[in-house]
């Protein structure tokens, strides 16, 4: 599903560069740098019975008129409220490494 768009995509974000690639890439949220960031992907390794990464699974998105994705709330927003684009690539790693942690519970109120 890379690249595929809703009708009218053209409208607000032109016609893409389709340079990003999921390959090597853990599951996350990515911006498109080549996309000035009005596009952004969602990374899904597709695992076997074993739990063997067998494919990768690449979605894409734009976000809505005069917004861009930022790459550090992973969400669209205005661009004068965003990370800069040409900074995003550089928070890949550390934001996705969020997705599927599980945070300790230091204040441990079950065994009260």
């Amino acid at each position: 599903m890379a690249y595929q768009f809703a009708s009218g995509y053209e409208n607000i974000i032109g016609q893409p560069s389709e340079t990003f690639s999921c390959d090597g890439r853990p599951y996350g949220y990515y911006a498109d740098v080549d996309n000035d960031c009005r596009v952004f992907h969602v990374c899904v390794p597709i695992t076997d019975e074993e739990g063997q990464a067998t494919a990768m699974g690449h979605f894409s998105f734009f976000c809505g008129n005069e917004t861009i994705f930022n790459q550090e709330s992973l969400t669209c927003s205005k661009l004068e409220d965003s990370l800069p684009c040409q900074d995003a690539a550089s928070l890949y790693d550390l934001v996705n490494s969020e997705f599927g942690r599980i945070p300790q519970d230091n204040n441990n109120n079950n065994n009260k």
